[in-house]
């Protein structure tokens, strides 16, 4: 009975972990792979502390500890991807290392959401609601108004497309 006991306990253990990834594409279209470096913005919380970058690995004790406002411009090491179930959803987990004893813990799409990691969203496309379509449209009304030239209208047309 006690054997069976530890068995279902290890099997347990292993179903939290989650699963182990080589790499993977976030929101903010880079592709993380272990090795990679992972550049710190601004944290998202209270006083500049990071709510998406905690405490990992034999530091972090029973608690999510938030890293405070002093690691902005951090970079960090990406050591492990791996999703995992938190309240019921599942999150890309990524385990990363700050030149010290201890790992941290980054939720990437949470963070990439609220621009705690660089790149993050373009706050600027989402506040505007203005596509690249929309300003080529409103581009290509100015052509056929003759309100700027064909020179100008694919000069401004390369810099929206790139």
């Amino acid at each position: 009975m006690k054997n069976l006991i530890v068995v279902l306990l290890m099997l347990a253990s292993f179903q939290v972990m989650g699963q182990r990834m080589n790499e993977y594409t976030a929101s903010n279209g880079i592709t993380y792979k272990p090795g990679d470096t992972i550049e710190l913005n601004q944290g998202s919380g209270a006083n500049g502390d990071f709510v998406y970058l905690t405490i990992g690995g034999w530091a972090a004790g029973s608690s999510n500890q938030m890293l405070g406002a002093n690691f902005a411009g951090l970079a960090v090491d990406l050591k492990k991807i791996r999703t995992v179930k938190f309240k019921g959803a599942e999150k890309i987990l990524f385990t990363v290392g700050g030149g010290n004893i201890t790992n941290y813990h980054l939720y990437i799409e949470q963070a990439i959401e609220s621009c705690e990691v660089k790149p993050c969203k373009e706050p600027e496309a989402a506040a505007t609601g203005e596509s690249k379509l929309d300003k080529l449209k409103k581009l290509k009304d100015l052509l056929d108004m003759e309100a700027i030239t064909q020179a100008e209208y694919d000069q401004m047309k390369k810099e929206i497309l790139e």
